[in-house]
C-alpha cells in the first residue's frame, strides 16, 4: 500500500560541507551556487521548483543571479547529489532537496494543474529488488512518476460539465 511521503527534518549542510563536497567534485561554493541551495533547504523536503521557480524566488528575495547561473547551479547540485531532477512533464524539469537516508520516494503530477504529490510504496520497493535479482541488473536509483489528473482537477471538471447540463 502506498503511503504520503512524510515532511522529515532535513539536514542542513553547513557552509564547510558544501564547500568539502564541491571541493571533492573540483568545484567551489559561490555566492550563486549557496542561493540556490539555501533556497531549497529553507523551503525545505517535498517542494519542487523548476528553474525558473527558483530564479523567481532569488530574485523576490533581492538576490541577484541569472537565469543561466541558476540552469549552471542547479546542473551542477544535481551532479554532486545534493539535489533530484525529474521531468514533471514533457520538457518540464523540477528540482528537489535529495532526501538522504529516507526511503525511495516517488512522484504523482497533475498533467493540469502541475500539483504534485509525493509517495512511498513498500510493493514498488519489493518488485524494484525482484526485477533486480532476476536481471542482475544492478540498481542505483529507483524513480517512479505517475502522471494523472488531480483530485481537485478532476472535481473542477465535473462542476463545470454538471453546471452546462
Amino acid at each position: 500500500m502506498a503511503q504520503r511521503v512524510p515532511v522529515a527534518s532535513i539536514q542542513q549542510y553547513s557552509q564547510e560541507h558544501l564547500r568539502e563536497v564541491l571541493n571533492t567534485a573540483g568545484r567551489r561554493l559561490t555566492p550563486q551556487r549557496e542561493k540556490v541551495l539555501s533556497l531549497f533547504q529553507n523551503l525545505g523536503p517535498g517542494h519542487h521548483l523548476t528553474a525558473d521557480d527558483v530564479h523567481h524566488h532569488l530574485k523576490q528575495s533581492g538576490k541577484k543571479v541569472s537565469l543561466a547561473t541558476v540552469y549552471r547551479s542547479l546542473k551542477l547540485l544535481v551532479d554532486i547529489r545534493l539535489l533530484d531532477e525529474g521531468e514533471w512533464q514533457e520538457g518540464l524539469h523540477c528540482y528537489e532537496l535529495r532526501q538522504g537516508g529516507s526511503k525511495a520516494h516517488h512522484h504523482m503530477v497533475c498533467m493540469r494543474c502541475g500539483h504534485t504529490e509525493e509517495f512511498i510504496s513498500e510493493v514498488i520497493t519489493a518488485a524494484s529488488r525482484d526485477v533486480s535479482q532476476v536481471t542482475g541488473f544492478e540498481l542505483t536509483e529507483v524513480r517512479l512518476i505517475l502522471r494523472g489528473i488531480c483530485r481537485r482537477c478532476r472535481q473542477r471538471s465535473k462542476a463545470t460539465a454538471e453546471a452546462l447540463l
